[in-house]
């Protein structure tokens, strides 16, 4: 049975992919039916599936969850049905579905013979030195039912459509591109023809700076907020990407502004909140595992004044704690990082339901903080590109 000429099993796995969050639209569904029109893939289950891969997955990753959806669906006797054995016939007579003659290895009288492809299957040992072909041990077959990748709650290009986004323009290097305006008004006024008026590409400009807390309770998402951060440097289109890492914090701020508070009990700064300083002092890391230091104020010049900053934290709401001295110390940081960033914004991989009531909901009201998810990207952007955001008490 077919679904539009299509295997209804392929019908079954695009639902499946769907169902994992797989990027996938009609019109993929749509290229493949054309490539299998076409006569591709039609030679075995092994082809359609590759075929599969090499159309909708656009990583190694993406090509094992593809996979790993064949596995689980049972496949058909597809190429029994006549739309299908139609198209075998065309291609293995020379044909293509449409009806024109294609390449086949029956050379026509008086052309150059083509070389004859192996079959996909066949073994390169026959082409190779007996006493050269080494075999490694079996091992057994692979379970390909089994997705052996990590799933995130964001794949690479969910990251990368979000930050994409994040766009500063502007026309910088050689003039390569023809200012029509100017063109215009330059013969206009000269009333001759004169050579057209040239001016630098646009070019996106933006520029991030990454604060990533690292180890205690950021443990368990340090594979999520890895591939995050590769999808960003990767795919994110960006001029500049910048990571620097810290434990908690960089560094602690002035303690003695807590001996001003008139209640020691209340959680929140608000009385002492233009009383505490930005950190001087503050100390990152230029590597995820904390052994190559940097002062935080050097990386603050380095990247300039028109640089976007996002902090990755779950500032305490992993373990719904509150803490005072570290609220304290994240004001100071954020001071840091608002009186020399363009914008800055916050990251947070806990879920918000956890930020109530420990350090990361009081954070919350200084800094716009958002959820590491696709709705909380595509915020953080918006806010980084110069949206503004409502925040109860900003620094």
């Amino acid at each position: 049975m077919t679904d539009g000429g299509l295997p209804s099993f392929l019908w079954e796995i695009a639902h499946q992919l769907r169902r994992r969050g797989f990027p996938m639209g009609i019109e993929d569904y749509d290229a493949l039916r054309s490539a299998l029109t076409a006569g591709f893939g039609l030679d075995s289950d092994e082809r359609l599936r590759e075929l599969c891969v090499t159309l909708w997955a656009k990583s190694a990753e993406e090509a094992e969850i593809v996979r790993a959806a064949f596995s689980r669906v049972e496949l058909d006797d597809w190429r029994a049905t006549p739309a299908v054995e139609a198209d075998v016939d065309r291609a293995g007579a020379g044909l293509d579905p449409a009806g024109a003659i294609s390449a086949h290895p029956t050379a026509r009288p008086g052309s150059a013979s083509r070389p004859v492809l192996a079959p996909a299957g066949a073994s390169l040992q026959a082409s190779l030195a007996p006493e050269l072909v080494s075999s490694p041990p079996s091992t057994g077959e692979v379970d390909r039912s089994l997705v052996l990748v990590p799933q995130f709650p964001l794949t690479d290009r969910e990251v990368a459509q979000a930050w994409r986004r994040l766009r500063r323009p502007l026309r910088i290097g050689p003039a390569v591109e023809i200012d029509v305006a100017a063109t215009i008004e330059r013969r206009s006024r000269s009333g001759v023809v004169t050579p057209p008026v040239l001016t630098p590409r646009r070019r996106n400009t933006a520029k991030l700076l990454l604060l990533i807390d690292r180890y205690g309770s950021m443990t368990p998402f340090h594979s999520y907020v890895g591939h995050v951060v590769r999808a960003i440097r990767n795919a994110g289109r960006l001029d500049n990407v910048r990571e620097v890492y810290f434990h908690d914090l960089p560094a602690a701020g002035d303690r003695s502004v807590l001996d001003q508070l008139t209640d020691p009990f209340r959680p929140d700064l608000d009385q002492v909140l233009s009383l505490i300083s930005p950190l001087d002092d503050g100390r990152v890391y230029d590597d995820p595992e904390l052994t190559t230091p940097r002062d935080l104020d050097s990386v603050l010049a380095e990247v300039g004044p028109t640089t976007a900053a996002v902090v990755i934290s779950d500032a305490g709401a992993a373990r719904q704690r509150l803490d005072t001295d570290r609220l304290l110390d994240t004001i100071a940081l954020l001071k840091a990082l608002t009186s020399q960033l363009s914008t800055v914004t916050w990251l947070n991989p806990a879920r918000p339901a956890h930020w109530t009531g420990s350090t990361a909901g009081l954070v919350g009201r200084h800094i716009p903080m958002f959820p590491l998810t696709r709705e909380g990207l595509g915020g953080a952007v918006d806010v980084l590109r110069g949206r503004p955001a409502l925040v109860e008490r900003p620094l």
